[in-house]
């Protein structure tokens, strides 16, 4: 087993000389258990910081998720009214288109010389 040497000032020997006296423990004992204590409170924070920022993250991460389906949503909408348009748009070109042929008939028969008959005096 390891071994750890320790300089403590006067004045925290001998409170722990006096607490060790109380629990009928040995100091080497009592600075094994506020060891032991102490790194069982570090753990016990360190995740409890670090179950907060999972927390957090996990926070923000519902809040993007939340803004994507909103941004599919509006999505979703614009593309059926861009659908609907470019429907209405297709319908008028090819109205335009037949009256458009309709109108080059129409010029085609104008257009189209009448051979004359030539009349003998």
């Amino acid at each position: 087993m390891p071994t750890v040497h320790l300089s403590l000032p006067e004045a925290v020997y001998s409170e722990l000389k006096e607490y060790a006296s109380e629990m009928g423990i040995q100091i080497t004992d009592l600075i094994k258990m506020m060891i032991r204590e102490g790194l069982e409170k570090y753990r016990k924070e360190r995740a409890e910081r670090k179950r907060r920022q999972q927390e957090e993250v996990t926070q923000a991460l519902l809040q993007v998720l939340h803004e994507l389906e909103e941004l599919r949503r509006e999505f979703q909408e614009y593309r059926a009214y861009v659908e609907g348009e470019l429907y209405r748009l297709n319908s008028s070109i090819h109205g335009l288109k037949r009256r458009v042929s309709k109108l080059e008939d129409t010029v085609e028969e104008r257009l189209i010389p009448v051979e004359a008959e030539i009349v003998s005096p």
